[in-house]
């Protein structure tokens, strides 16, 4: 069965709390009364002291000897008191023949309450639960007081000339303050382990917070799903782990991410590459077979007429000339992409090389009966490949020539920019609007608007695509948008070297 940290957690916590109160709980039963005992046996070495040195001071002073009248001058009877009352015990003082000084009437069962012990080499005759020798002249017993039937402690003290000083408290006392440690020891265990319980709830439901959201986010991270950190500012070992998974994240994020563009890139290649495949294969399909069914007339004898076998023969040539162009362009494309080819920039007036290309379709325009309209701004000098760049004003106005609607409108724009840093090219045909979603679609292989791919005079479907590679080698720019009742075709090139 699973069981949480904070569970474990809280369980070590509270066990050692249970553990620690049970002990202290034991060691207060069985030890706290001795120490009491022990305690309680110095204060009454150190009130026998004081009390030894009351007597001397008091026996130098009147020079006098310590018999009864002795004890029963007032002064040394009150300091006697005063440390009776300081010890909350009783004092005895007699001699060793059982005679009785202080107090001067035997109220407390003092020495009379049995036989007086002389020797104090062995214990004394009777009875009693413990006996004690602390030094060769003075020793502790636990013994009942027949006085008062009570148990007491008493501390016996043997001087010179036989004087006898016995001090006792009630035994009563002791174990009561014992018994009432054991209970306030008890409450204040049962308390701790309380207040520790609802303390360790709190602490190891903070201290397994951040442990939690650790674990949340590694889940998400296994599901692939990087998109929310960890929000753990602490200066701790946590704190640090939790840097260190949100930097894991956040690679692993980026290189799942370059990893999902390379597969899609790939499969985009794929795609393209069985695309590429099936256009070379049906634009070749076509002439071949053209060239194939003449050519097998001819060889038939079908044609039978001189003027038929010129027809068949220029149908051939025809076909073999879209082949050969169509094959030039592949290969052009090609070298293009695979940056198989050096581009050499150098400086010419664009204004100059665009007029040059204008004249060379003006029979194409007339036949066509297209209307020309040209905005060329003079001395247009770039820096720029001038062999590609020139075949890119080529592509431009023959896909112009080519996707004119019936208004049969064409507009050719050469200008400088404000910054004077580029000019741009732009060619306006009249047309119908292009879907915003096919603009990215135009720059690629073999793409026509008219996917029915017929024969009409729509070239190759290469184009622009071989216009997208010059530009990109070149560093240049270039698009396409729509107009009023038409599209404009652009792209520009770089005055500054």
């Amino acid at each position: 069965m699973r069981r949480s940290i904070r569970f474990k957690l809280f369980t070590y916590m509270l066990s050692t709390i249970l553990i620690f109160a049970a002990l202290l709980f034991v060691f207060n039963t069985f030890f706290a009364e001795k120490y009491y005992i022990h305690h309680k046996k110095n204060t009454l070495i150190a009130i026998s002291k004081e009390l030894e040195a009351y007597i001397e001071e008091y026996r130098q002073k009147s020079g006098k000897e310590a018999d009864k009248e002795f004890f029963k001058e007032d002064t040394l009877v009150n300091k006697i008191n005063s440390l009776e009352k300081k010890l909350g015990g009783t004092i005895v003082i007699g001699n060793d023949k059982g005679e009785v000084y202080y107090p001067a009437e035997n109220i407390h069962g003092g020495m009379t309450s049995g036989p007086v012990h002389y020797d104090m080499r062995i214990p004394p005759t009777g009875k009693f639960e413990e006996w004690k020798r602390q030094d060769k002249d003075s020793f502790f017993m636990i013994t009942k007081d027949p006085g008062y039937d009570i148990n007491t402690l008493r501390y016996q003290i043997q001087r010179e000339g036989g004087l006898i000083l016995l001090i006792w408290v009630p035994m009563a006392e002791i174990s009561e303050n014992a018994s009432l440690s054991n209970r306030f020891t008890f409450l204040i265990g049962l308390f701790t382990v309380l207040l520790t319980a609802l303390l360790t709830l709190l602490i190891s439901g903070k201290f397994t917070k951040p442990i939690k959201e650790m674990n949340d986010i590694t889940g998400r991270m296994s599901k692939l799903d990087f998109s929310k950190t960890l929000q753990i500012h602490r200066k701790d070992e946590l704190g640090e782990l939790s840097q260190s998974i949100n930097e894991l994240s956040s690679a692993l994020g980026e290189a799942i991410g370059k990893l999902s563009q390379d597969i899609d890139r790939e499969r985009d290649m794929e795609r393209l590459r069985r695309e590429f495949v099936a256009n070379v294969s049906h634009e070749l399909k076509t002439p071949v077979f053209l060239i194939q069914g003449y050519a097998e007339g001819l060889k038939a004898n079908i044609a039978d007429s001189a003027e038929r076998r010129d027809f068949y023969c220029d149908v051939i040539m025809d076909e073999t000339e879209k082949m050969d162009a169509l094959i030039k362009e592949l290969l052009d494309l090609s070298r293009l992409e695979q940056g198989s080819f050096t581009i050499e920039k150098e400086q010419f007036d664009l204004a100059r090389e665009l007029k040059e290309q204008l004249d060379k379709y003006k029979k194409i325009l007339d036949e066509k009966c297209l209307c020309l309209e040209t905005d060329i701004e003079d001395n247009a000098v770039v820096y720029a490949d001038r062999q590609r760049s020139g075949q890119v004003l080529t592509n431009f106005i023959m896909n112009a020539i080519n996707y004119t609607d019936e208004k049969k409108r064409i507009k050719v724009s050469l200008k400088i920019n404000a910054a004077r840093d580029k000019a741009v090219f732009s060619v306006y045909n009249s047309s119908s609007p292009i879907a915003e979603e096919e603009f990215p679609k135009l720059w690629q292989s073999f793409y026509k608007l008219n996917q029915a791919r017929t024969r009409e005079a729509t070239g190759t479907g290469l184009g622009l695509s071989i216009i997208r590679a010059i530009q990109e080698a070149q560093g240049f720019s270039y698009g396409a948008y729509n107009v009023e009742e038409g599209v404009v075709f652009w792209c520009d090139f770089h005055i500054d070297i």
